[in-house]
């Protein structure tokens, strides 16, 4: 069996999604299912990472936020037919549009990991060569069954759709080493509870609501942020305006996460939109035995992976009062502290990279056997997981 996953970026880079399809490349071929990845970089060269193989392909031009690469249609070309399944991971117009042309006696699997949300214009130009590759994908996996449920880009495909979650490969999670940052600031979290969120600062992840929500913390309580981007000298400005740099701490961009996730208390996403699909951090955070507050967004996975009442607390979205409450009682009842923590390491057990693995090698083994069965004269009637 031989797989080729398209993707975005290549080894090296750190978001959510990337980080997910590496440790599944790892785990697919340590189960010896010959797993490649097809993905853009600065340059257009083979090489390996943690057991897979990818094809690093120079990216000539973005629009819109979608790599383009004439190196990828390329190299597609030269390497489709080597493979069984060709797994595209979307949004990812160049893939998407690419596997049209995938022979018919190959299997395609579309990985949805987002809808394509805020580019709204270009997506009535596109929209009819995404649900072209929809009408062409055998099987549509979705990450929530909220997601799959409020999607309208996959409304008509829904009979062909699974869910299965995404996964993290627990070794990543147990590096030990203290970030930088993280020693230039512990003497300020010295004896405080610490809530912690970790995200790009662009609109839809509501850290506005959460800097808001510190006016309403209990006094031993600090909140660090982690990450930077577009909106984080505004979230500056407002730390110093509403005089909280006593109660609210940027850290920008660090090396290891780890190091915030496993020293915090409560771990807390604010996001206000669907545009946060998943939120791949909560399972992060789930590990390190982290009670989660999250936001009640229609359609969001945040609350598929944080169970209301089980592993933390859900709350109305864009309320810094709701947060705070919610954040406020965690941290002060310590027998409440206890069984959330308790049961955010048993949650996390679900979304171990070898259980997601395992679903998607059924997967992978129901959709050939289907296959062969059909070319054999034999109808099968088997289902995925």
């Amino acid at each position: 069996m031989k797989i080729l996953h398209l993707g975005k970026l290549c080894p090296s880079n750190e978001g959510g999604i990337e980080l997910f399809s590496y440790d599944l490349l790892e785990y697919l071929n340590s189960k010896g299912i010959k797993a490649d990845l097809l993905c853009f970089g600065s340059e257009t060269i083979k090489n390996s990472y943690k057991g897979f193989d990818y094809f690093s392909c120079k990216m000539n031009i973005k629009l819109n936020s979608a790599p383009i690469s004439i190196d990828y249609v390329r190299k597609f070309r030269e390497i489709i037919n080597v493979y069984d399944i060709i797994h595209v991971h979307s949004p990812n117009p160049l893939a998407e549009l690419l596997s049209l042309f995938v022979p018919k006696n190959k299997k395609v699997i579309v990985h949805w990991h987002s809808d394509i949300v805020k580019q709204k214009i270009t997506y009535l130009f596109y929209k009819p060569i995404q649900q072209a590759f929809l009408k062409r994908a055998d099987k549509i996996i979705c990450t929530s069954p909220q997601y799959l449920e409020t999607s309208k880009q996959l409304k008509n495909f829904k009979e062909k759709a699974v869910v299965v979650p995404l996964g993290l490969n627990i070794e990543r999670l147990n590096t030990k080493d203290n970030d930088l940052k993280y020693e230039n600031i512990k003497d300020k979290l010295n004896g405080k509870k610490v809530v912690l969120s970790i995200g790009r600062f662009v609109e839809y992840k509501g850290f506005e609501y959460l800097v808001e929500s510190a006016k309403y913390f209990k006094e031993n309580t600090i909140l660090v942020i982690v990450g930077t981007g577009p909106l984080f000298g505004k979230i500056e400005e407002m730390i110093k305006r509403e005089n909280l740099n006593d109660k609210v701490i940027l850290t920008g961009k660090v090396k290891n996460i780890n190091s915030f996730l496993s020293k915090c208390d409560v771990f807390c996403l604010p996001s206000i939109s669907r545009n946060e699909a998943f939120g791949l951090v909560l399972v992060e955070a789930l590990y390190f035995g982290k009670p989660l507050v999250t936001t009640n967004v229609e359609g969001s996975g945040m609350n598929f992976v944080n169970i209301d009442n089980f592993t933390g607390f859900v709350v109305e979205p864009r309320n810094p009062k709701a947060l705070a409450e919610a954040i406020n009682k965690i941290l002060s009842d310590e027998d409440l502290y206890k069984i959330l923590s308790q049961n955010a390491k048993k949650r996390f057990n679900e979304f171990k990279i070898e259980a997601i693995g395992d679903k998607i090698i059924n997967l992978y083994k129901d959709i050939l056997t289907y296959n062969y069965s059909i070319e054999g004269g034999i109808k099968s009637g088997r289902k995925s997981c």
